[in-house]
This record gives structure tokens, sequence and C-alpha cells, in this order.
């Protein structure tokens, strides 16, 4: 594990900029940035999910003779190996679903393959790391059994997710990050209250077919309400993905004339508690990042009512969360400071989210056949890790405490001369898990 030098801020500022501005704009901005500063910012593309919808946008826009020719090569290089990745994965998602229908589980999927077309234009521009599926809570050891006859190991389980992994347990050089895996790694999602339960989604599914074969996936509804409220999870943890704020952009784009979805999606949100809080800010965020704008039908009750701290959280701090390097900052934590006013046990969970005291995950398990140099060797990356992980902690605990101060003054002033401040929202016209803090 290796605490990676920060991009290039030009780079990122680029990336994002050219989502929104015009082929001309873009190219020069493209055209102003060295060699070098790519090359330093590669892990942050990666690490963003951004590394192939920008090349997609640069090719789009035929401006690639901006880019120097090593970089535009090796962007070029990860689709090519992105495409072998999620045509091997694509198997993998069939014949799960296969295995899944023939024993009768009550299922559906989630994410990855399912964003597109909505969300995603085409599935070989997003690097999927795994396979979610929701289910039955009550079917969970039937899940078990059926993963486990494929190769699957249960390797963590919290009250509402069980992730199994299979094949190899070596850890993945990010020279390798777009190419097939022997890795392969599923989570089953479930509702839960004491135990296990059946989430009432599964009661109105939507059948896709791929290659033939009917699948079952979220009503459209569902699946953008998930959306956001998975977006708002990341918001509101050290480190998210800037992809899924452009996904979460194309979708709104994609839909903003439906009126009937939109109706739908109001209703759906009904029996989420963060539900209207979690579109707004996603909806906000997407607007200061690539000038997304949604309907009025949406922001009528979602965006224009987002409470003011949490306006004023994502008008200044938003930014910076959602395109600091990995592992991310503990920004997030000003946020739940007035998301979770009123609840007790909020300031115990803080103490506990900047230092945590349990022990850290492992990254790495070894395998039935593993030699003693290779158990050797994971236990070498396990501890580089606990380093990185500290490290983190120490680092971003700090600018929290400091970011605090000045955080309540602001919001102090805020609240002072609120009364006076009208808050309007932004219309940018324009051309349209393993979470270390959780550790």
């Amino acid at each position: 594990m290796i605490w990676s030098a920060p991009p290039d801020r030009r780079v990122v500022e680029t990336v994002v900029a050219i989502f929104r501005d015009s082929a001309e704009r873009s190219h020069q901005r493209l055209s102003a940035l060295q060699y070098c500063d790519w090359v330093r910012s590669y892990h942050w593309l990666d690490a963003s999910g951004m590394a192939l919808y920008f090349l997609n946008q640069v090719e789009t826009l035929g401006i690639e003779g901006a880019l120097p020719a090593a970089t535009l090569g090796r962007l070029r290089q990860n689709l090519a190996d992105n495409r072998m990745r999620s045509s091997a994965m694509f198997a993998e998602f069939i014949a799960i679903n296969q295995a899944f229908q023939q024993a009768g589980v009550q299922y559906c999927n989630l994410k990855g393959f399912t964003l597109s077309p909505d969300s995603c234009p085409d599935p070989v521009l997003r690097c999927q790391l795994d396979f979610d599926f929701l289910v039955d809570g009550h079917q969970l050891e039937l899940c078990r059994e059926i993963l486990a006859d494929t190769g699957y190991i249960l390797t963590g389980t919290t009250n509402t997710v069980w992730e199994f992994k299979a094949g190899s347990s070596e850890l993945v050089s990010i020279e390798d990050h777009y190419k097939p895996r022997p890795q392969r790694s599923v989570e089953l999602h479930f509702t839960s209250s004491e135990t296990p339960s059946r989430d009432e989604r599964l009661d109105r599914l939507t059948l896709r077919s791929w290659d033939g074969l009917a699948l079952p996936t979220l009503s459209a509804s569902d699946q953008f309400v998930g959306q956001a409220l998975h977006l708002f999870g990341h918001v509101c943890s050290a480190c998210t993905r800037l992809a899924w704020f452009l996904e979460y952009k194309r979708h709104i784009s994609v839909r903003y004339s439906d009126r009937p979805f939109w109706e739908e999606v109001r209703e759906r949100s009904q029996t989420h508690r963060h539900a209207s809080i979690a579109i707004g800010l996603a909806t906000l965020l997407s607007t200061q990042l690539f000038g997304c704008e949604a309907p009025d039908q949406l922001n009528g009750w979602t965006l224009d009512r987002l409470p003011p701290a949490v306006r004023l959280w994502a008008d200044h701090y938003g930014r910076k969360a959602i395109l600091a390097d990995f592992p991310g900052t503990k920004l997030y934590l000003l946020l739940l400071d007035e998301l979770s006013r009123g609840d007790n046990s909020w300031q115990k969970k803080k103490r506990s989210s900047l230092l945590p005291l349990r022990r850290a995950p492992r990254i790495v398990h070894a395998g039935p056949e593993d030699n003693l140099r290779k158990r050797l060797g994971r236990e070498v990356h396990q501890t580089r890790f606990i380093l990185f992980r500290f490290r983190f902690h120490a680092t971003q605990g700090l600018r929290y405490m400091i970011e605090a101060v000045r955080w309540k003054r602001r919001l102090t002033a805020f609240q002072k001369y609120a009364p006076s401040v009208a808050i309007e929202r932004p219309r940018l016209s324009g051309i349209e898990k393993t979470s270390l803090d959780k550790g």
C-alpha cells in the first residue's frame, strides 16, 4: 500500500471542466498541461473512475491531439484492457444470475451493468470491481451455498451486506487495474431490522434482457433513488468516486422531461428518511462539478428544500471532499455533525471515526495452498496497510479539528445573517468498498 503523491490540481480541474466546456476551450486547457502533470495524476484518474469517461469525452469532442501521445496511448490501452475485463465479468454476471434463477432465489441485480444506458452510455467505460445483488434476507444461506459452489467464500458481514470473495488473493498492481483479474467479489444486500427480511423493492422489479436472458433489476424509480442514496452514503464517508456524480448527472439528463418518472421517484422516496436530502445534495454537487440541472418537478422537494447548513457545507467543502485524492478526507464529519443534531449517540460515533481503535480489516486473505513465503508477503502488505491507515487518520483527523473551528465560526456568521441572505439555486446553462474510515 503506497501513499500516492497528490495529483496536479490543474489536471483535476481540467478533467472536470471538459464535460461542460466547448471543444475549443477544452483543447486550450488540455494543451496547457505537460506530460509530467498527467503522469503525476494517473493514480487519481484511475481511483476516481474518470479515466475512461475522460477519454471518451476527448474523442467525442475530437481533441485527442491536445493530449501527450503517451498519455493518450495509456488511456486507449486502459480502454482495450477494460473491454476484455468487462467481457470476462459479464460472463460471470450471467452465470451467477442463472444459478440464482435455477435455485429459485428472490433477487435482483444492483448497480454495475444495470446502470447502462441511463447512467452510463457503455459498460466498458466503467471499471466495475464487483457484483451487487439485492436478495430476500430469508434466503441468505441459500445464496451462500450457491456462491460456495462457484468458489466464493464469505469474507465479511454487516447487518445489511454479506461480502464474498473468490479467486486469487494476490493484490493487483495499479498497472493491471483495468485488466481481467483472478479475483472475484460479490456483495449481497438485504433489508434488516432485528433479523434479515424481504425488501419491498423486490415486489416491483423490472426484467431486462442480456444475451436473450431476462434478468431482474430494480424499477426505474427505485434505481434512481438508490443511486442518490448510494452517492449520499459515500459523501458521508471519507472517499467517493467523482465518476458516480457524472453518472448521476447523465441519469438526470436522460430522464429530464419524463414527468411520470419524477412523480414516481417522489413516491418511492417517501419511505427513505434521507432520500430528499440525498437527491438534493447529489444534484447540488453535480451542478457545481458538471453543470447538472434537474427539472423543477424534482428540485421543488429536494434541492430547493435542502437544510441551509447542508447547502453551506456543500458550498465550502463538497468540491474539496469529492476531488480529494485517495484515501479522501474527514470533512464529511462536518456534514454529519449537522445531519446528526439531536442524535445523542453521534458524538461517540464521531470519536470512533476520528480515531478507530478496532483492528484494521484484512485486505489480503491467505489461500489454502499458500506457502510460507506467500503468507509472509501477505502479512507485509497487511502491515503496510495498517501504517497507511494510521497516517490517514492522523493527518485527516488533525485537518478536521482545524476545519471544525472554522466551520463553527462560518456557521455562526451564516445563522446570524441568514434572514437577510437569499439562497438561490445554482443554474448552470453550459453544455450540458474498503473505506479506511470504516476500518
